[in-house]
């Protein structure tokens, strides 16, 4: 049984909490959930697992704990690592280091399975992944993997830096602060990527469907981890947010409902949108307190075919059996899915809002494997829907579909250049969307700032108490985005939010 105490807490956790921290700032009258701020949660999205797999099931050779140990090296494999050692001491033009070499080969064993969910890290970047679950955390507040030598984000975190500047599931970096991150290993981005709070990263974002790159300009953050979080209509209706699966999701779940419940809970709408997973362990077991005993929750499927489905163990109380609504979006990867589509399938409950991000693997970190404090994590299985759907690269369909306005996909404005009448190009059509969403349209959105558009600008500036010039300069570009964030915070603009409790309201009528 793998157990995250024996991993000192690195091993299960670690890499949704890696380089990051989380700063909860609460809106909408209790506070809004969420300014996770992770300096960059390097492939949170994925799911760890905390659960018993057989020897045999992690080994090299698929067949025992005993054969799999017999599958070192060979003599001439052996023979052909020491010679490539020997030939880069003996003849390459700059001095070497061994542990530089050997961890470069290991390194280069795991980027060969072309998994960007698997990784190595060697001992220093190990131990500061360690260090960093200590405490809080400095980030932008962006999950991310590499793949084909890209950096590309899985999700912002609701309130971070990265959403407040418009960063996308799918956006590709390019470069912070002018260097480049093609080609560099994750935590080689990565350690570009964080820094102290306060001070600021330059992304150059490459957005599909836009013919220039994005210059996004983004402040780092030091916050605090918490990931659940309720709240209670008068009419019985529950609305509880799960931001990420962490070690103690499971157990404030609980709490929350409890709390919840001794208020007259009718119907539960839960929001794991932009939740990037977590712990496989956590989910299930948040599943198995709203799902009927029995019902299955999550199938694993291991490399040769054989599956293990997880059920609800001890199942909801009688008086747990309430209508179930899930708000999801692009932004729910790997454990929110699981919990998405256990309760859609074992539970009934409606889902509303995007399809999912579609992540479908399990990886396990292997903590001193390699005889030191290096860190290898991998790949081990494949989780299924309880009907056995594999979700991976299709992700969950909404019974619901509902899209946010085009606001809500606004990105942060330039600060180095002024827009103006008679400019072109997507940072204007970006304007006119946030002219939009904050209550003074222009007359078009194609990009074209128009004699509407300057109108728009002169409109809004009067209202902040700007100087009138009908141009963005970065005052009125500040001022323009603090007004779009806090729009974008209030329920009423949350088209999402407002078709969740609209159908908890029609289950609610028609409960007995």
């Amino acid at each position: 049984m793998y157990k995250a105490d024996n991993w000192n807490k690195l091993d299960i956790i670690y890499y949704y909490r890696v380089f990051g921290g989380v700063r909860f700032v609460w809106f909408r009258g209790r506070t809004v959930a969420a300014l996770l701020v992770l300096t960059t949660v390097v492939a949170c999205s994925a799911t760890y697992a905390l659960l018993e797999l057989p020897d045999w099931k992690l080994g090299s050779s698929g067949v025992s704990g005993k054969e799999a140990g017999q599958a070192a090296l060979r003599e001439e494999e052996v023979n052909k690592l020491n010679k490539a050692v020997s030939l880069i001491e003996r003849r390459f033009l700059l001095p070497t280091d061994r542990n530089r070499l050997l961890d470069g080969a290991v390194n280069g064993m795991v980027e060969s399975l072309s998994d960007p969910y698997s990784v190595y890290k060697p001992e220093e970047e190990a131990e500061k992944f360690n260090d960093a679950l200590q405490g809080a955390f400095t980030g932008i507040g962006a999950e991310l993997r590499v793949e084909n030598g890209a950096v590309i984000v899985e999700s912002p975190i609701r309130g971070s830096p990265a959403e407040r500047a418009g960063l996308q599931p799918l956006d590709v970096l390019l470069s912070i602060n002018g260097e480049s991150l093609q080609g560099l290993t994750l935590s080689e981005a990565v350690t570009k990527i964080r820094g102290p709070k306060g001070t600021k990263a330059k992304l150059k974002v490459q957005r599909s469907g836009l013919a220039e790159p994005l210059d996004l300009e983004l402040v780092r953050d030091r916050i605090d981890l918490e990931t659940v979080h309720s709240e209670m209509s008068e009419d019985g209706i529950g609305y509880l947010t799960i931001n990420q699966f962490t070690e103690d999701t499971s157990a404030q779940v609980a709490q929350e409902l409890k709390a919840l419940e001794a208020r007259g809970l009718k119907v539960l709408l839960l929001d794991v949108r932009d939740n990037p997973g977590g712990y496989l362990q956590s989910v299930v077991e948040v599943a198995d307190q709203l799902l009927e005993q029995g019902q299955p929750i999550v199938q694993s499927e291991y490399r040769d075919g054989e599956r293990k489905t997880d059920v609800a163990q001890n199942g909801a109380k009688n008086d747990r059996r309430y209508p179930l609504v899930v708000l999801m979006n692009k932004g729910s990867a790997s454990a929110a899915e699981i919990l998405a589509g256990a309760l859609k399938q074992s539970g009934g409950a409606v889902l509303i809002g995007e399809t999912t991000y579609g992540k479908g693997t399990v990886q396990v970190p292997f903590n001193g494997e390699l005889g030191d404090r290096s860190l290898i994590k991998l790949t081990v299985y494949k989780w299924l829907l309880p009907d056995g759907t594999w979700i991976n690269g299709e992700g969950i369909k909404p019974d619901i579909p509902v899209a946010q306005p085009d606001y809500f996909q606004a990105w942060r404005l330039p600060r180095d250049i002024e827009l103006k009448y008679d400019t072109t190009g997507e940072s204007v059509s970006n304007l006119q969307s946030i002219l939009a969403g904050v209550g003074y349209p222009a007359d078009r959105k194609d990009g074209y700032f128009s004699e509407e558009t300057k109108r728009a600008v002169e409109r809004f500036q009067t209202s902040e108490s700007l100087p009138v010039t009908g141009e963005v300069d970065a005052k009125t570009a500040q001022r323009l985005e603090e007004r779009l964030y806090a729009g974008i915070q209030k329920r009423e603009n949350d088209a999402q939010w407002q078709a969740a409790m609209n159908k908890a309201r029609e289950l609610r009528a028609s409960a007995p």
